[in-house]
């Protein structure tokens, strides 16, 4: 017994068939408050665009229909406690022009303004609704308490005949008005929960964005992290090619000079040992300097971030064995993640050539079109270049990928090479 009451009214222990009530019962005053602001305003808008302030007004209001969207989806989660995806925020253009045409094309704010309109019907059929379920579900419930507590029916006269109701009668009448009372009251939670739903999906409907753009939005959200991510990653690389090039490197170059002025010293010495244990150290201090420098240039090169890629590059061309001519059309400085992966891209490539390739020229080409940076690098070698053969291609296709950028090789055996590479670094 006890378990199917829990089932009948256990649902009015719990505070979700009254809050769902009290959001049901203030649709009506918010979509009064709603539809009165919002039909003013634009019948306003409509009424100034002669004197060319209705466009503002317009656009403003437009952009007020997203204020709506935020404060309805708080409201919907605090009472209904559902959570609606909020709109992409707009992304502002420099333009003024450019700005009042996003407002005045807004998706989300149209959408904002018809749900403030929509609200007015749909919250007066929810405010009735509500009241009279809850009104009548429990005067019909405790209709044998107000026939209790109240006087007896009075006789009454119908075509000259007097009639009054028998106890019987009124007991029975009460009995089915308190049974149908009770049966209401055990179902009204359910009734409020499908109003409630009705008013959940009309605010997904015009508050919430759909699917495509949820999937957009989200794209676009992943692709400020990566990029955010990529940016951290490439400062912290120039952070640690500073500490390397100031501390340790400048410590080595210190080291090696002392042991030099104290080999020096010791060349007119009778120990042996000494000399030989001092040019030793001379040496492994040089061998040391060198491989930093050549580890700090494998992080982030100076002269990337001093004097840009095509300087960089030509660092690259002076240390490669094999003659390179370089052809450049690059008219300004590309972002850093950009340009720091083009010169990778770049000395990846010279490695491969003067290690594999036995190639007796190479060509580097840098131009930038139609939002891209194309890096292609030619060689006349002997082909047969293979992402399987090793991990430095791979290692490149990765880094590229991470800019959504696009690596071609084609390397057929007997050769050329050629290493194409296109990198978007915006207009």
């Amino acid at each position: 017994m006890s378990a199917l009451l829990k089932r009948m009214f256990g649902a009015y222990t719990k505070p979700k068939v009254w809050l769902q009530s009290v959001h049901l019962l203030i649709d009506l005053f918010v979509g009064i408050a709603l539809f009165t602001v919002v039909v003013t305003m634009l019948s306003l808008s409509a009424g100034l665009m002669v004197t060319l302030v209705g466009f503002p007004l317009l656009a403003a209001t437009v952009v007020g229909g997203r204020l709506v969207g935020q404060v309805e989806r708080a409201r919907v989660r605090a009472l209904l406690d559902v959570d609606l995806p909020a709109a992409a925020p707009i992304v502002w253009e420099q333009s003024l022009w450019l700005r009042a045409k996003q407002m005045m094309t807004d998706r989300a704010g149209w959408k904002g303004l018809v749900y403030s309109v929509v609200m007015l019907p749909w919250g007066l059929v929810a405010f009735i609704s509500v009241v009279v379920l809850w009104s009548t579900a429990f005067s019909l419930a405790s209709l044998p308490l107000w026939g209790w507590a109240g006087d007896s029916p009075p006789e009454f006269t119908l075509n000259g005949t007097r009639y009054f109701i028998h106890g019987w009668s009124l007991l029975i009448a009460c009995a089915i008005g308190c049974l149908v009372g009770i049966l209401l009251v055990a179902v009204l939670p359910r009734i409020i929960n499908a109003l409630a739903k009705v008013d959940v999906a009309l605010a997904n409907t015009l508050l919430a964005p759909n699917e495509a753009a949820q999937l957009a939005a989200r794209v676009s959200e992943l692709q400020v992290s990566r990029d955010a991510s990529v940016e951290s990653s490439a400062g912290e690389l120039r952070r640690i090619e500073r500490d390397l090039h100031d501390g340790a490197q400048q410590r080595l170059v210190s080291l090696a000079m002392n042991l030099g002025r104290a080999k020096e010293r010791l060349r007119e010495s009778d120990d042996e040992y000494s000399r030989e244990l001092v040019d030793a150290a001379h040496d492994e201090a040089k061998q040391a300097i060198a491989e930093l420098r050549d580890l700090v240039r494998g992080i982030h090169p100076a002269v990337l971030t001093d004097r840009g890629l095509d300087a960089a590059v030509s660092a690259l061309m002076a240390r490669c064995p094999v003659p390179v001519t370089l052809h450049s059309d690059l008219q300004r400085r590309l972002p850093s993640t950009v340009e720091a992966t083009a010169y990778f891209v770049v000395a990846e490539a010279l490695t491969n050539v003067a290690k594999h390739s036995q190639a007796h020229s190479a060509t580097i080409r840098l131009a930038e079109r139609d939002g891209l940076l194309i890096v292609e690098v030619h060689d006349d070698g002997i082909g047969g270049a293979s992402e399987s053969a090793g991990t430095g291609l791979r290692g490149l296709r990765d880094r590229v990928a991470g800019i959504e950028g696009r690596l071609r090789i084609a390397s057929p055996v007997g050769g050329p090479t050629v290493l194409s590479v296109e990198l978007p670094c915006g207009s």
